[in-house]
């Protein structure tokens, strides 16, 4: 009997039914000047010969893309790529990334997780304001920090995300601290809910996709349903970066026959004493994970794999697991180059806080229901409503993020990162510096955020129907 999804977690019927699906090979563009090779996703030409800038065209527009085989889908794209194309920068350089929208509606670019200036962040909020129509906007901007950062709209972001405007920017860091691999590979994970026309389906404006958020039909590993093919073989080692750009789907995934070390998450590569061999992960909407892949002794082979849930038929669910990335030996002789991995031993600051510190300021998620209409709050207003939370520059608040509802809520903070305390009053560990924590049903995280970076700063829960219908409020942080 074939299978079929629990409520809210669609899932195609061929990534059910396939035992193994058919690989693909992502192009792999020449290596950009100055950067080091990261396999996944096209990389977009620097623009700039100039060290230290690195310039970027950007033209969103409708482009048919095959996402299952076989199949025409419509998608919004950047260059006509859905992930849009990966963007490179080294610490410290000056980025600057045109951007020309060629959609019939307004939207801009949030460069996610990126500690820059507030004009730069991508929301409309009080002078800010969308890229129009047939209008281009430069961003320019200096990250301070290296890591794997993603960017994506900041404008009706629950439509825009899910017809597939989001990609990838990787910020390296200096040789002394970067890994030495074999590979370093990207992998942006999604999911997107298909008509059997291969359409994308509507948008519902009330009932379960808004109470829940949107989840898709179909997983997406850097733009397509099929697994990709990784080479590999005993002796080497990878770098793999993932990226959640799901719009409501927290994903949770295997490991199998591959030995796993964790070794960064949103603020980019861990201390030595902070990493970890892992053989899951749970992945919130928007987070990061860094990752050090090697095959153990007398393994040829490999997988990475969600784990979703599905029906059984008879009312309840089963786990089910659906191949993302295979590891397969190569069809080539591949010598590794004897690489160490990730030896370096990069400084990261944490705010000196503990779970037994006072709580400066409380950030509560909660909502109703107004005539049919499901609205979500934050501390009881609803977008464009929102309280006057004002933060010197320098400080650090400790953070009782309270869920008062059911349904999980990623918490996302612009512009500056947090250091994850503990959760229903226990610690937790959850190494380095964060902008997005999973606050399940019911529950209360406490985080320590660090304000350093000036501005008007977006907080919001980054379940895109959920900041959308009104979970979203503004932090001033005072120089």
């Amino acid at each position: 009997m074939t299978k079929r999804l629990a409520p809210f977690l669609l899932l195609s019927p061929a990534l059910l039914s396939a035992p193994l699906l058919a690989g693909c090979t992502e192009p792999t563009p020449e290596e950009p000047a100055g950067f080091p090779d990261v396999e996944g996703l096209v990389a977009l030409e620097d623009l700039d010969p100039t060290d230290g800038v690195v310039e970027y065209a950007l033209q969103i527009e409708k482009e048919d893309l095959e996402i299952v085989e076989g199949q025409s889908t419509r998608m919004w794209t950047f260059n006509k790529l859905s992930p849009g194309p990966l963007l490179q920068a080294n610490v410290g350089d000056l980025v600057r990334v045109h951007v020309t929208n060629q959609l019939d509606e307004p939207t801009t670019v949030h460069w996610h997780g990126l500690r820059i200036s507030a004009d730069m962040d991508g929301v409309v909020a009080g002078s800010l304001v969308a890229i129009e129509p047939g209008a281009t906007f430069t961003y320019e901007f200096t990250p301070p920090e290296a890591g794997t950062f993603w960017y994506h709209p900041h404008v009706r972001s629950n439509v825009q995300v899910e017809a597939g405007l989001y990609g990838a920017l990787i910020v390296h860091e200096g040789p002394e601290v970067r890994p030495e691999v074999d590979t370093d590979r990207i992998f942006v994970l999604d999911d997107i809910r298909l008509d059997s026309d291969g359409s994308i389906s509507a948008h519902a404006t009330a009932g379960m996709d808004i109470m829940h958020g949107r989840a898709g039909n179909v997983l997406l590993v850097n733009g397509a349903e099929d697994a990709p093919r990784v080479d590999m073989v005993q002796g080497s080692v990878e770098r793999w970066r993932l990226v959640n750009t799901a719009n409501a789907r927290t994903l949770q995934l295997e490991f199998r026959d591959l030995e796993v070390r964790e070794i960064g998450a949103d603020s980019g590569l861990w201390p030595q004493a902070w990493t970890r061999t892992i053989s899951s992960l749970e992945l919130p909407v928007g987070a990061r994970a860094e990752l050090e892949v090697r095959l153990p002794d007398g393994q040829t082979q490999g997988e990475m794999n969600f784990v979703v849930m599905v029906s059984d038929g008879n009312g309840g669910v089963d786990e089910a697991s659906i191949q993302a990335v295979r590891v397969r030996p190569p069809e080539d002789d591949l010598t590794p180059i004897g690489a160490a991995g990730h030896t370096g031993n990069p400084v990261m600051p944490v705010p000196d806080r503990t779970m037994d510190d006072p709580v400066d300021h409380t950030v509560e998620f909660s909502g109703y229901n107004d005539n049919g209409e499901i609205i979500f709050t934050m501390n009881g207003r609803a977008w464009p409503d929102y309280e006057d939370w004002t933060v010197a520059r320098g400080e650090v608040q400790v953070i009782d993020v309270v869920n008062d509802l059911g349904m999980e809520h990623p918490f996302h903070l612009h512009g500056q990162w947090f250091s994850v305390l503990g959760a229903d009053g226990e610690a937790v560990d959850q190494p380095g510096m964060r902008d997005t924590v999973l606050v399940r049903g019911l529950e209360t995280v406490r985080v320590a955020a660090a304000f350093d970076n000036p501005g008007d700063w977006m907080v919001h829960c980054h379940i895109l129907e959920h900041a959308e219908a009104g979970m979203m409020a503004m932090v001033t942080v005072r120089d």
